[in-house]
Parts: C-alpha cells; structure tokens; sequence
C-alpha cells in the first residue's frame, strides 16, 4: 500500500534504483578497456543511436540536425549558452529549471506575449514546472517561427520521460541537448549529446570537442551503461506502477517518472521513495 507520507514536496529527486549502483560497483570491479583509445566520433554516433532508440515518446526531426557535440550533462549545454549570451542575453519561462533563480536571483522570465526575436529563447522539454511539454508550447513554436526568434532545448528529463511527442525539425530550434544524468542516475559521471543545425566556432563546446577534451573516463563509464540498460529504462520499468500510484493517492499524473501533480495541479510530488 502506498503511503501519503512518502510524497516530497519542495524537490523533484530523479529515480535511482539499486541497479544503477550495481553497475557501477561491476564497473569498477571489473578491467575496462584503455578508455584513452575511445575515438569520440564513434562514440558520438553510438551515443547518438542509444538516444534515439527511445520508445517512450514521439521524438522526430533528428536528422536535421547534423552537427553533433559531447557535453558535459545538460548543465554544460546551459552554461555555455549563458556563457555565450549571458543570462539577460536569453530569454527563459517561469518555473523552467530552478537553476537560473538559484545563481542569478533577480532573474526576469518572460511570457509567451512578450517573446521577441532580439535574443534567444532557452527552454526545457519537459518543462520542470509543467512536468511534461509546457502548456504553451505549441503557441510558443508558432510564434517563434513566425518571427524568427531562436529556441535552444534543455531535454535533460526527455529520457526519464514518457508520451512527449516532438518534432525537432521546425525552423525555430537550433539546438537541443539530452544526457545520462537523469537517465542512469549518472550525475557523478555527466555525459550527454549536444545537436545543432549548424557547427559554431565560436562557443566553449565546440572548442572542448574539437580539442578532443571531453574527459575519456565519462565516455567509459556511459558505454559500460548504454551495453547494460535501455536509454528508457526507468520508464518501461516503473510507467505502470507510476500511474497505481497517482490512482491510488489521488494524484495527477504527468509525463515524467519521478513526479506528479496534486489534483489541482498547485503542488508537485517527488515520487522517488515508491521505487526500489
């Protein structure tokens, strides 16, 4: 029986079942390949793979996207975004990622109506606050391809995620980013894949990729997780007992695995104490 009391309130703490620390307790007992031989252009494309091969959502438009860079976790992505911009220089949603507050507290967000094409837009999928795509996002899409406004996708949680369905290949989006970190609980150990239309010389992650300076050590331990589960796992395994939850304590459900919604949607719950 599901106990109220296991809710969280104030965080949103990802899944991480005991398997993902049995994989890396196996990984370090056991002889690893030289990881200095790993060529970061196969493992791109490896990495590349094992991000598509999801089935828990809808996701399209990959191909047009054919510039392909490592990233430290999605933070890495972010930061450098702020780091190209600064953070007045892009334009982010309430309740988006609580990150931004937290290192720049008088952060102004904008709405959907004051959207301009002057600077460009970051936004996550799934929206922190919105637990899935945000409620505006279509209209969002619309009107930044009408007026040719720059949109840059934060996916960190695409892949602890389920029934999003997007299609990358619209004329606004010119980059998004997904990593392990929510995936396999590897936020010791951040590795992820930035795509983008186009290659720019001119910002940290491409410099750090083309000096071939992502740490060989965080493409090791990723290939040891990718041979071993799904990129979807914590979704296949848990969807159907996220949802007995939600019936069984009145909850609304989303479309991520580790939180829900209170019937009013005014509170968000942490679900991470009902999984193993």
């Amino acid at each position: 029986m599901y106990k109220k009391e296991d809710l969280i309130t104030g965080r949103l703490p990802v899944l991480k079942p005991q398997i993902f620390s049995d994989i890396r307790s196996d990984y370090f007992n056991s002889q690893q390949e030289d990881c200095a031989t790993i060529k970061n252009d196969i493992f791109i494309e490896e990495i590349d793979k094992h991000f598509r091969s999801q089935t828990q959502n809808d996701l399209t438009g990959f191909d047009s996207f054919p510039q392909k860079d490592l990233i430290m976790g999605c933070q890495h992505y972010i930061d450098n975004l702020i780091l190209k911009h600064g953070i007045n220089g892009l334009q982010i949603f309430e309740h988006d990622y609580h990150y931004y507050k937290k290192i720049f507290p008088g952060i102004s967000y904008i709405t959907l109506d004051e959207l301009s094409n002057d600077k460009p837009l970051l936004m996550a999928v799934p929206f922190p606050g919105h637990l899935g795509k945000h409620r505006q996002f279509e209209e969002i899409m619309k009107k930044c391809n009408r007026e040719k406004i720059d949109v840059h996708l934060d996916c960190a949680w695409m892949v602890c995620a389920f029934d999003i369905r997007l299609n990358f290949d619209q004329p606004c989006i010119k980059s998004f980013a997904m990593s392990f970190s929510k995936a396999y609980g590897l936020h010791w150990n951040k590795i992820g894949l930035r795509w983008s239309r186009k290659k720019d010389e001119s910002d940290s992650v491409t410099f750090l990729n083309d000096a071939d300076a992502i740490p060989k050590t965080l493409l090791s331990v990723a290939k040891f997780y990718m041979n071993r589960l799904p990129i979807d796992y914590l979704c296949k395994k848990y969807k159907e007992s996220y949802f007995d939850i939600c019936k069984n304590l009145k909850l609304r459900p989303a479309n991520v695995i580790h939180a829900c919604f209170s019937i009013d949607r005014k509170i968000l719950y942490g679900l991470s104490r009902y999984f193993d």
